[in-house]
């Protein structure tokens, strides 16, 4: 009977220690991908900035990006949907071109958006949310980024009050943080436009908690102030 007994631990504690090998072997292959998105990224980032402004996109027709009294019209309704579904393994059509750079000086964050909120998109850096207000027009602007250091890694960290600028070629687009939520993946309403005579809204979106899909943490401001970009920078990112 004693014998059979140390063959059964034997067997248990091989069984325990191949279960502990092969979850050490899947943590690091996480880890590894993980590391290896956001290389990808901060590398992405650097190209987008050496072009920036010369490569940044031409304004959407009908959307003037200078600033003035009149606002620009709110585009037609689109479905739209919250982004970090299904990963998307085909490669982006053609080279990215830069849209806006968006600055979070509570963060130290300066990124270049990209068009496009797939997972192609984000490996590239923070992305424009396809259906959501064109950047510079009325109505609310969507922007989705990763989890990532560098990125949207401490997006948590933004509070109430707190500003967003978003530079395009001619406009600096000032915001600030006026509410702060997580939400579910399936809770696209906050990207919804705002009641009639709001002021425009520039929504951030990213992954809650990190390194998980689970939820979704949402960082949404208001526009105070449209500065010409020949001006003087923000007094926000001094």
């Amino acid at each position: 009977m004693g014998k059979c007994q140390d063959r059964v631990a034997r067997a248990v504690l091989a069984l325990a220690v191949l279960l502990l090998l092969a979850g050490l072997a899947t943590a690091g292959t996480a880890a590894w991908t993980w590391w290896g998105r956001t290389r990808e990224v901060h590398a992405a980032q650097q190209r987008l900035s050496r072009q920036w402004p010369a490569g940044v996109a031409q304004p959407a027709a009908g959307v003037p990006e200078r600033a003035g009294p009149r606002r620009a019209a709110v585009p037609a309704p689109a479905p739209v949907t919250m982004p970090f579904g299904a990963p998307a393994d085909e490669p982006r059509p053609g080279p990215a071109v830069p849209l806006a750079r968006l600055h979070l000086p509570t963060l130290g964050v300066d990124l270049v958006v990209v068009d496009g909120a797939d997972d192609a998109a984000l490996r590239l850096g923070p992305g424009h949310i396809p259906g959501t207000a064109p950047i510079g027009a009325a109505g609310n602007t969507g922007i989705a980024g990763a989890r990532y250091p560098g990125v949207f890694w401490a997006l948590n960290r933004l509070r109430i009050g707190d500003p967003m600028v978003l530079e395009t070629r001619d406009t600096w687009f000032v915001y600030r943080v006026v509410e702060a939520r997580v939400v579910r993946p399936d809770e696209a309403g906050v990207l919804g436009p705002p009641p009639p005579g709001s002021s425009p809204l520039l929504t951030l979106v990213t992954c809650e908690p990190r390194l998980s899909t689970a939820r979704r943490l949402i960082r949404q401001a208001t526009l105070v102030r449209r500065d010409p970009h020949a001006g003087p920078r923000p007094a926000e990112l001094a």
